[in-house]
């Protein structure tokens, strides 16, 4: 683990992908306050140990990415979710395409990479309601806030980008944090601790490339979801504008809550 991970992780028992999104600098010379916004992965491995720790935070808000299923089969501990405003988006989508591929023994560890630079493409719009409902939480100072997903970097991963971004991080030191997930998280390693009736539980039958292919944060699948952000907006600031619908007053709320210096 380097000395990135380690000064953002935090040390919750059975917690997944779990660190700060605070410290890093912008370009106009501030920095993102620590312990404002955090993000995760599901809460499915909590110990009563990293629950109550996980309640000791005294979360505001939790951004929770997942569909309505994912939630069901790993929800927050009622202990977390009595103090906390829990947002989520009333969806289901089926997770057949990455079943299929996975399980395909003709896949190869290539044609998940490129399935996975698609998903991108798709990502920054898919989430675009779920993304803007976070950043009005924080405009708002609804902090410390949680945003997470099953794995925690790839909804989670682009949610905190178009955040830091926002907030004037450089794009060099958003990726960075991204990349971070493989420092904390083994690809190769199940997303869940025990058997479960998810579908991505499985895991002995899978070409390990596949896999890893799948839970890797290669950075070329965030610089992707920037790609298309810019090809079809501009900037991303234009994105959180246009697309998103934050005002002027919503973003400049943004930067004084999250902000410091």
């Amino acid at each position: 683990m380097n000395d990135l991970a380690k000064s953002q992780r935090l040390p919750v028992e059975g917690a997944r992908n779990l660190r700060d999104l605070g410290g890093y600098c912008t370009s106009d010379g501030r920095t993102v306050r620590k312990g404002m916004v955090l993000r995760s992965g599901h809460p499915g491995g909590l110990t009563a140990t990293g629950q109550h720790a996980l309640g000791a935070l005294a979360l505001r808000a939790i951004v929770d990415l997942r569909s309505n299923s994912e939630r069901m089969i790993t929800p927050f501990p009622p202990g977390v979710m009595s103090r906390t405003h829990y947002w989520a988006r009333d969806h289901d989508h089926s997770t057949s395409d990455f079943v299929t591929i996975l399980r395909n023994p003709a896949t190869s560890g290539e044609a998940m990479r490129q399935f996975m630079l698609s998903t991108y493409e798709q990502l920054p719009f898919d989430q675009s309601e779920s993304i803007a409902a976070m950043l009005r939480l924080l405009a708002t100072g609804e902090v410390p806030l949680l945003v997470n997903c099953t794995a925690g970097k790839d909804r989670t991963g682009v949610a905190c980008a178009v955040l830091l971004t926002t907030l004037g991080v450089e794009r060099e030191q958003v990726i960075e944090d991204y990349a971070l997930t493989e420092q904390l998280e083994d690809p190769a390693a199940s997303l869940f601790t025990s058997a479960s009736n998810n579908p991505l539980a499985m895991i002995p039958q899978i070409n390990p490339d596949v896999w890893h292919a799948m839970n890797r944060s290669d950075p070329d699948y965030l610089h992707r979801a920037f790609a298309v952000i810019e090809e079809r907006h501009g900037t991303v600031a234009a994105f959180v504008s246009d697309h998103l619908g934050l005002s002027s007053q919503e973003i400049a709320c943004l930067h004084n809550h999250l902000l410091e210096g």
